[in-house]
């Protein structure tokens, strides 16, 4: 994997572009977002990991077929975290009308009744609350492809429409693997998709991006209150359920800019405190 760039090499975060994919630099579109906010934070990770996949497909004689327009594990039941899905909000907020984000939210719901019928341990678990090992084995008992694709998947030709914002594991997941573990672990078959050799074959034929795994955990798994609850992550669809439910409706407009406009230490507080405040 090739090195990130030294810091002091680096832009200012401010003049980097935008998040939202206007091709603008951030100071000059969004201008109430902090440079040092989390959904900053996470693009700009995004844009490193691109680098290193693309860097070494450059010189890879073989190469696994993840691409712009394969959606072969667009089905899958995959969480993500609330910034990476607010992300995506902020993107179809400027790149789609508002009757295709209507029929995405409104195609999250169907897909919500498929699962409960297709799925019922699951869509319990999903519903429901759960602490972090209760989901977790929720995930590795029931987990799988599900019967409907992504919503921000195009309806007609199958191409996701959101690629440019697409989360983190979209953007790994088949394009890449994360070689750690003991010996015996990593000689075990990995179940990628229908159109890639797991295992060692997978390995060779993608980067290695272990290390960008840390940081993509430092800046995702929020942790709530005093006991510090890692706050939930949920596929796409749901969150697309819960936001059109409780937040804004059918619409891509954000109730809380938070990820956004605060400081990541800023924002890491508030949350902390979020829950001893109810509490009292």
């Amino acid at each position: 994997m090739p090195d990130t760039p030294a810091a002091a090499d680096r832009k200012p975060l401010s003049e980097e572009l935008c998040f939202c994919g206007s091709g603008r630099k951030l100071k000059h579109c969004h201008k109430s977002a902090s440079a040092d906010s989390r959904a900053v934070h996470v693009h700009n990770l995004y844009r490193e990991v691109d680098g290193a996949i693309e860097e070494y497909r450059s010189h890879s004689p073989k190469q696994p077929p993840c691409r712009e327009g394969c959606s072969a594990c667009c089905s899958d039941y995959f969480p993500v975290s609330q910034v990476e899905f607010e992300l995506l909000l902020v993107y179809m907020e400027r790149h789609w009308s508002q009757g295709e984000i209507r029929e995405a939210f409104e195609r999250a719901e169907e897909d919500l009744e498929i699962l409960r019928r297709e799925n019922p341990p699951l869509h319990d678990s999903l519903t429901h609350g759960a602490d972090r090992g209760g989901e977790l084995d929720a995930l590795r008992r029931h987990a799988g492809r599900n019967g409907f694709p992504c919503p921000l998947l195009d309806p007609g030709t199958g191409r996701c429409r959101v690629y440019a914002a697409r989360p983190f594991i979209c953007r790994t997941h088949g394009s890449s693997h994360t070689f750690y573990g003991t010996w015996r672990e990593r000689l075990q078959p990995e179940r990628i998709c229908e159109y890639i050799d797991g295992g060692r074959a997978h390995r060779k034929i993608t980067p290695n991006v272990a290390d960008f795994w840390p940081r993509y955990d430092e800046l995702t798994d929020v942790r709530v209150g005093a006991k510090r609850r890692p706050l939930r992550q949920y596929p796409i669809f749901y969150w697309l359920v819960l936001y059109g439910r409780h937040g804004s409706g059918h619409t891509a407009r954000l109730g809380s800019r938070d990820n956004f406009d605060l400081p990541l230490a800023e924002h890491n507080a508030r949350m902390a405190a979020h829950e001893s405040a109810r509490a009292k």
